[in-house]
């Protein structure tokens, strides 16, 4: 341990000549702590929505989702796909084509998004699983069949179990036609099951049969999407860019995080936007280590004329109070870790702070990770260091004493 070390560990817990040093000291402590707590919590808290959403998502998304750069549809290339079935490393392949549509089951109507996939499709996106009701099948002996989301289920108030009515399908008719009455054509399809991935297409989402969609809006051949499953292990940034030379310059190729681009670009937006709010609280607080090193300071004027007088250099007396505050930054830290790690755990265990009942969860999701400590600690030492650094302009003003015989 060097000399200016020994000399700021003996101010920081050595005996004052006034009690409200004690006290001031003992909270820039307790304001350290209570800031770098909440710093680590709310940064653990977004990790647990992140968590819960990507979970969410990787129930209906893909591993990989291949569309075209410009325009809603393309033509299925036999060779193309033969390719990717047989590229190593991909496990499911399946098609879709999805377009908008009007449904009406009974007297009530809602817009929504009917979309077609293949038998493969269960096995790419783990359909069965998000299944509430009746079971997920896309055709019964040829006719297509509907799969609704939670949603839209409830907007049209389908009843499963009700053998008698259909959903009707309103699709408009692209072809040139004259009479108005014929613009619009209505496709029937027998309710079969209802899923729930917890994404917003649970409240427009019909799933049915790929060839009937094709059918319905008069485009064979035609698809929307070509979605992959890879083997477990396969790396994605490795695979990425053969299925690119495969498909050819025309089509977008994503993998999960690409599909939810945007949505998760704005959580990490969000989660930095709150941390640096966090940070300017906590700057606030470090002002109170500021008072605490200039009290010390001042009551150790004589000891820093001696120490001058014995050698010790200006700059030397800087560091001695530079390491003072960091010491109390510090011991907050590492108290306010101990405090986050415990609120994290009675949150995981008992679910202290709620959310509304109809939310997906009991209690607000929480993860916390080793580098949050990382960016939390060297956040709560530079602000430390910068308060630090104010205080010392006065050690340099204080002169050397000499005693002459």
């Amino acid at each position: 341990m060097n000399l200016t070390n020994a000399i700021a560990i003996r101010y920081l817990f050595g005996r004052k000549s006034s009690q409200a040093i004690h006290w001031i000291t003992g909270i820039s402590v307790l304001g350290i702590s209570v800031g770098s707590a909440a710093l680590i919590l709310v940064l653990s808290v977004f990790n647990g929505f992140e968590e819960l959403l990507s979970g969410l998502f990787s129930k209906y998304n893909p591993d990989i989702k291949i569309v075209l750069k410009e325009g809603k549809t393309f033509r299925e290339d036999s060779l193309q796909m033969q390719s990717l079935h047989t590229l190593n490393g991909v496990l499911y392949v399946t098609r879709t084509l999805e377009e908008v549509a009007m449904f009406q089951y009974d007297d009530a109507h809602e817009f929504g998004i009917i979309k077609g996939v293949d038998s493969e499709f269960e096995k790419v996106c783990a359909a069965r699983e998000a299944v509430v009701e009746g079971n997920f099948e896309i055709t019964s002996d040829g006719a297509p069949l509907a799969n609704l989301g939670l949603g839209i289920k409830n907007k049209l108030g389908v009843s499963i179990s009700n053998f008698q009515e259909v959903i009707k399908v309103f699709v408009p008719d692209h072809e040139e036609n004259l009479n108005f009455t014929n613009e619009i054509k209505r496709y029937p399809l027998q309710p079969q099951s209802v899923f729930s991935f917890h994404q917003d297409g649970d409240y427009s989402n019909i799933i049915t049969d790929l060839n009937a969609v094709q059918i319905i809006l008069k485009k064979p051949n035609q698809l929307s999407s070509i979605e992959l499953k890879l083997n477990p292990g396969t790396s994605v940034q490795n695979i990425l860019p053969e299925i690119r030379r495969i498909m050819g310059d025309s089509y977008l190729v994503k993998d999960r995080y690409q599909q939810d681009e945007a949505f998760l670009k704005i959580m990490k937006l969000e989660k930095w936007l709150f941390y640096s709010l966090f940070c300017l609280t906590l700057l606030l607080v470090s002002f109170t280590v500021v008072g605490a090193l200039w009290m010390i300071v001042l009551e150790k004027r004589m000891d820093i004329s001696i120490l001058k007088s014995m050698g010790m250099t200006d700059r030397n007396m800087k560091m001695v109070f530079v390491h003072l505050g960091l010491m109390i930054c510090f011991l907050g830290l590492m108290f306010g870790s101990a405090l986050a790690l415990t609120f994290y755990w009675l949150q995981k265990k008992y679910g202290l702070i709620g959310v509304p009942e109809e939310f997906i969860i009991d209690s607000y999701p929480i993860q916390i990770r080793l580098a949050d400590f990382l960016v939390v600690g060297l956040t709560v030492l530079l602000i430390g260091c910068i308060a630090s650094f104010l205080p010392t302009r006065k050690v340099a003003e204080i002169l050397p004493v000499f005693h002459e015989e």
